[in-house]
């Protein structure tokens, strides 16, 4: 990999999340929500990429918990038909693949889902044609925790199309099997076996994204669904509208957000509502200001 001919690049970046939020219209609190510092080194010859090497830390609530969030090393085959990654990625289910809610007002399922967004493990992965696949075999402990030999076990695995004339719709099956760990509670593990199937749109101004989700967690039936939608009024300004529900044995949850994005030249200026019927808080009100600094050489 490193033999004559092999060239190297740089990417570093750093962002800032910072919120304050309304809860049930009485309670508010505000301050770093998360803050993160990512480098990035390719390795690359006159074919492509040959290897990357790539590291995120984050810092969330006021610089209370820091964390590596990824961690791994990437070596790329041909064209990008086929890839292995070793180390803490991002988990191949649903559309965790291209997409994630970490700097956003309203959040996914993942959580509720698999536990976390990722895991230390090995990922198969690669695009050939308009097909894309990856599969992961990881230790189910996420990022929250000393990472202890070898594991849990969880599976993982996704396959997804590029369909249209200007590829503006992406389908994805998805799959995952094991035991996890959730955040905190590394004694306590929860036994999941999913199913999900997930969509991506670009129409015009609108952008739409759905994954739907069902299987079992701990031997109960679980179903969820996610849909976030955003509307581009003006070039720098959008609408932003999502929801959640979940249905795990006779329990549900369900989430409305409704929010609108401002993006100037130099930040990003976010605000919403967010309200839901069966867990406190209600009714969240938030204020995010966002900030990306990368740099490439």
């Amino acid at each position: 990999l490193l033999a004559p001919g092999l060239r190297a690049s740089w990417n570093i970046s750093a962002d800032a999340d910072l919120r304050y939020r309304l809860s049930d219209w009485q309670y508010h609190d505000g301050g770093v929500h998360v803050a993160g510092v990512s480098v990035r080194k390719t390795f690359s010859d006159s074919k492509g990429d040959r290897l990357t090497l790539f590291g995120l830390v984050e810092t969330y609530d006021n610089f209370s918990e820091i964390m590596p969030h990824e961690l791994y090393g990437r070596l790329k085959g041909p064209l990008g038909s086929w890839n292995v990654t070793l180390g803490r990625f991002g988990l191949p289910y649903g559309l965790l693949t291209g997409f994630t809610t970490s700097r956003l007002l309203y959040d996914m399922l993942h959580h509720e889902l698999l536990g976390f967004n990722v895991d230390n493990g090995i990922m198969l992965s690669g695009v050939v044609g308009m097909v894309d696949y990856a599969v992961s075999v990881t230790q189910g402990y996420g990022p929250h925790h000393v990472p202890g030999f070898p594991g849990h076990g969880l599976g993982a695995g996704r396959l997804g199309f590029t369909l249209g004339d200007a590829a503006e719709i992406i389908v994805g099956v998805s799959g995952a099997y094991g035991k996890t760990s959730h955040a905190h509670h590394r004694d306590m593990t929860t036994e999941l076996a999913l199913g999900a199937v997930d969509a991506t749109a670009y129409l015009g101004r609108l952008l739409c994204r759905i994954e739907l989700s069902a299987g079992k967690v701990d031997s109960d039936f679980f179903g969820a669904g996610f849909a976030a939608f955003d509307y581009a009024l003006l070039p720098r300004l959008e609408i932003n509208l999502a929801i959640t529900g979940t249905l795990h044995g006779a329990d549900t949850d369900e989430a409305l957000f409704a929010g609108v994005t401002f993006k100037p030249q130099w930040f990003t200026l976010r605000g919403g509502y967010r309200y839901a019927y069966h867990n406190k808080p209600n009714h969240q009100a938030a204020l995010q200001f966002y900030r990306l600094f990368t740099f490439n050489f």
